[in-house]
């Protein structure tokens, strides 16, 4: 059985927006994604309280909730992670671009371990990108 994965998409500033609203503009509406925006004027405890709120509107209508966050050891991936260890549906990931994006909420009714081989999948393709690149003599 398949479960219904929320994505939460936190970042400084308004790169997570961004994402999401390049992603709409691609496929559509996409249930079950929302954004939390960290701005200079927050504090952590606001990071922390409007993250808490976005998962638990998450939480309320999927089994799980993948929080990808812009940079590791930033104030938005700081605050996933302190989430993550008091939550068990919960899974962190750090990094992410509109084409990860596009194949998640293609792919959204999975498991979040099979999110993770996704984005594991991705590093090939990257990977084979760079080949093409340097072969062609652009690198």
């Amino acid at each position: 059985m398949e479960s219904k994965v929320g994505i939460l998409l936190a970042s400084h500033g308004q790169y997570c927006l961004g994402a999401k609203d390049s992603l709409e503009m691609i496929i559509g509406p996409c249930d079950h994604l929302l954004c939390v925006s960290i701005t200079p004027q927050m504090n952590n405890e606001e990071a922390r309280q409007q993250m808490k709120r976005a998962y638990e509107s998450l939480h309320q209508q999927c089994d799980e909730v993948l929080i990808f966050t812009d940079l590791l050891c930033g104030t938005p991936n700081n605050v996933a992670v302190r989430l993550m260890m008091d939550e068990e549906d919960i899974t962190v990931l750090t990094g992410y671009n509109l084409a990860i994006l596009v194949e998640l909420v293609n792919r959204r009714n999975t498991t979040a371990m099979k999110v993770c081989e996704l984005i594991e999948d991705s590093k090939e393709i990257l990977a084979s990108s760079l080949r093409i690149m340097n072969k062609r003599g652009e690198m």
